[in-house]
């Protein structure tokens, strides 16, 4: 009797755990801010998000708050990018890693193939359209001279990578500020441009 006794305790205590710890995950979900990094360049504001998504729901959060992630269209604005993600935004390099980007840390940015394999686009608000940027895997072309800075990319390997990374470390096939194509899945903080 004593038995069943402590077990009936257990099993009612352990039921009163888990409510309490739905409720309070429930209650922060609502009330959780994003932890983000803010900056401006060339008159541009962006911002650094914290938190991982994959590249569809990146896009998705970006349009809902009236950006989109973010297109690089020169040198100078890949530095400025680069030097701000690498030693200001705060990033924990191991919290945002690609394992089919040769494990290296990578945030989202808005060019993708989706639509159309090999046709690179900056689509960060995946509307389905946007400015061709490359065509091709590693052995391709700009298009209409955009600028672009993939390492030994774009490699769709596995058949299966569809959205940009800009790396923020080293790889086999590049190094850290250059883009790597990588699968949409991928769960990875992301830079928004307002």
């Amino acid at each position: 009797m004593n038995n069943l006794r402590l077990i009936t305790m257990a099993l009612l205590m352990a039921m009163i755990s888990c409510s309490d710890d739905d409720e309070s995950e429930q209650q922060d979900d609502g009330n959780s801010t994003i932890e983000s990094y803010s900056f401006t360049y060339n008159e541009t504001e962006y911002e650094v998000i914290l938190e991982k998504m994959s590249w569809k729901e990146a896009a998705a959060y970006a349009k809902e708050n009236g950006g989109y992630l973010a297109e690089i269209n020169s040198q100078e604005e890949q530095n400025t990018l680069f030097t701000e993600l690498s030693k200001n935004a705060g990033i924990t390099l191991t919290r945002t890693t690609a394992s089919d980007g040769g494990g290296a840390s990578y945030v989202w940015i808005g060019g993708n193939d989706i639509s159309t394999e090999g046709k690179w686009m900056w689509d960060g608000s995946n509307a389905g359209s946007g400015t061709q940027f490359w065509q091709g895997l590693a052995d391709g072309a700009t298009v209409g001279g955009l600028y672009n800075n993939w390492g030994d990319e774009p490699d769709d390997f596995e058949g299966n990578q569809d959205a940009l990374g800009f790396a923020l470390t080293d790889w086999p096939l590049g190094v850290a500020g250059e883009w790597n194509d990588l699968r949409d899945s991928n769960r990875l903080y992301f830079l928004i441009e307002y």
